[in-house]
C-alpha cells in the first residue's frame, strides 16, 4: 500500500467546496446545455458545427503543449492534406487528437459506450496521443511510467515511476465510490466535477513520461460526452484552457501547494459557462437564419399570387436570400460587393434592382438608413414571447 504522505494534495477524497457563485453557474450551464440539446439543427449546420468543434479542440489541447498550427492549417489536415515534412512532427501530434476525439465520440454517442474509468481506459487515451510520434515522444504509448523514470514539472516532482500503476489504480477506485456512476443517479454538477477533478488528477500524478495533457484532456472530453454533454459542446473546456494558458498553468500549480480543487473547480465552471454562451448564440444565431429563409420564401410565395410572374418571385427571393444578415449596404455595393447578387442583375438594367429593391422595402424584406440597406431581420422579434424590459 502506497503512504501519501509525500505527496499530500493527492488525497484520493472530497477536497474542494462549491461555492454559491460556483453552484449559480453549474445551474446556468445545464440550463444552456439543455438549450443546446432541445434546438433543432439543420443538418448541415450541425455537421459543420461539430467540424468546427473537433478541429478547435484538437487545436486548443496540442497548443497548450506547444503544437503552433494554425486553425487553417489544423483544417487542411482534417481534408486529408499533409503539411511540409519540416512540420510532419506537428501535423502527427495534431491527428492523433483528431482521431482520438473522433473515436471517443463515436464510441460514447453513436456505440452508447457506457465504460468507467479505468487504467486501461487511460492507457487508451494515451496511446492515441503517441501514435507514431517515435523517440520525438518521451514516453512509450500506452504505457505508464515505471522504475527510473521519474518526472519534474517546473517545481513540482511528480510521484516516482514505481509507484504510478498502483497509485493509478487507487485513482480509479476512488473515482467509483466518490463519484458513484454505476448507481445512475448522478447529479449534473457531480457529473461536471467529476470531469474536472480527473483532469487535475492526471496532472498532479502524472502518470506518463509524455502527453499527461493531452491525455486529462480527452478523459476529461470522454466524462463530459458520458454525461450527456453534446458533442458540439465537449470541446469547449480544452478551448478555454488554451485562452486562458497561462491562468490555466497558474491554477493547476495552485492546487498542488493547497490540495485544495475548489479554485480550479470554480476557475473551469466559469470557463465552460462562458464557452457555452457563445454557442448558445451561435445556435441561436443559425435558427434566426433559418427561420429568416423561411420568412422570405412564405413572404414572396404571398406576393406570387398578386399578380408578380414566376421569373420575378425567383428573382427577388435569391436577391433576399443573397443579402447578408447584419450588414448595411448601399444599392452600388449589393451589385459589386455580392458575386451572386452580381450574377443574377449582371444582364439586367440597373432600373431593375432598383424596382425589386423597393418591392422588397414595400414588403418590409429590408429597410433603408439613408441610402443603405439593410435584411429586415428584426421582424422576427415580433414572434418571441413577450416579457418586461
Amino acid at each position: 500500500m502506497i503512504k501519501y504522505e509525500k505527496w499530500p494534495h493527492i488525497k484520493f477524497q472530497k477536497s474542494w467546496q462549491i461555492s454559491e457563485p460556483t453552484s449559480f453557474m453549474l445551474g446556468q450551464c445545464e440550463a444552456m446545455l439543455d438549450v443546446i440539446c432541445r434546438e433543432p439543427l439543420s443538418p448541415e449546420y450541425r455537421k459543420e458545427r461539430y467540424k468546427v468543434a473537433m478541429m478547435k479542440g484538437a487545436q486548443a489541447t496540442t497548443a497548450i503543449e506547444g503544437n503552433t498550427l494554425s486553425e487553417d492549417e489544423i483544417a487542411k489536415i482534417n481534408d486529408g492534406t499533409h503539411l511540409p515534412k519540416s512540420m510532419e512532427y506537428l501535423e502527427i501530434e495534431v491527428r492523433n487528437i483528431i482521431e482520438a476525439l473522433n473515436s471517443i465520440r463515436d464510441e460514447v454517442i453513436l456505440k452508447k459506450a457506457d465504460s468507467l474509468i479505468t487504467p486501461e481506459l487511460i492507457l487508451s487515451f494515451h496511446k492515441f496521443v503517441g501514435k507514431d510520434l517515435g523517440d520525438k515522444f518521451g514516453a512509450v504509448p500506452g504505457r505508464f511510467r515505471e522504475s527510473g523514470h521519474e518526472v519534474v514539472v517546473s517545481r513540482y516532482r511528480a510521484p516516482d515511476g514505481t509507484l504510478v500503476k498502483e497509485m493509478m489504480t487507487d485513482f480509479c477506485n476512488w473515482l467509483q465510490s466518490e463519484f458513484n456512476y454505476k448507481s445512475g443517479v448522478q447529479s449534473f454538477t457531480d457529473k461536471i466535477i467529476e470531469a474536472i477533478a480527473v483532469h487535475i488528477y492526471i496532472a498532479w500524478i502524472h502518470p506518463f513520461g509524455d502527453g499527461n495533457g493531452r491525455t486529462a484532456r480527452l478523459v476529461e472530453f470522454f466524462l463530459l460526452l458520458r454525461a450527456g454533454v453534446p458533442d458540439i459542446a465537449s470541446h469547449t473546456l480544452s478551448n478555454f484552457y488554451n485562452k486562458t494558458r497561462s491562468e490555466y498553468y497558474r491554477q493547476i500549480e495552485q492546487s498542488v501547494f493547497t490540495g485544495d480543487l475548489s479554485g480550479f473547480i470554480n476557475y473551469a465552471v466559469e470557463g465552460f459557462r462562458d464557452e457555452l454562451k457563445t454557442l448558445v448564440d451561435d445556435v441561436i444565431d443559425s435558427q434566426i437564419k433559418t427561420f429568416w429563409r423561411i420568412h422570405i420564401y412564405e413572404t414572396l410565395d404571398s406576393r406570387k399570387s398578386s399578380g408578380k410572374t414566376k421569373s420575378v418571385v425567383k428573382r427577388r427571393r435569391e436577391l433576399m436570400l443573397n443579402i447578408p444578415i447584419g450588414k448595411q449596404f448601399t444599392i452600388e455595393q449589393i451589385m459589386t460587393d455580392i458575386p451572386m447578387i452580381f450574377m443574377i442583375y449582371r444582364n439586367l438594367s440597373s432600373a431593375t434592382i432598383r424596382r425589386d429593391i423597393e418591392d422588397l422595402l414595400a414588403l418590409e424584406l429590408i429597410v433603408k438608413e439613408n441610402d443603405r440597406y439593410k435584411a429586415n431581420t428584426d421582424v422576427l422579434t415580433k414572434a418571441l414571447p413577450l416579457k418586461k424590459g
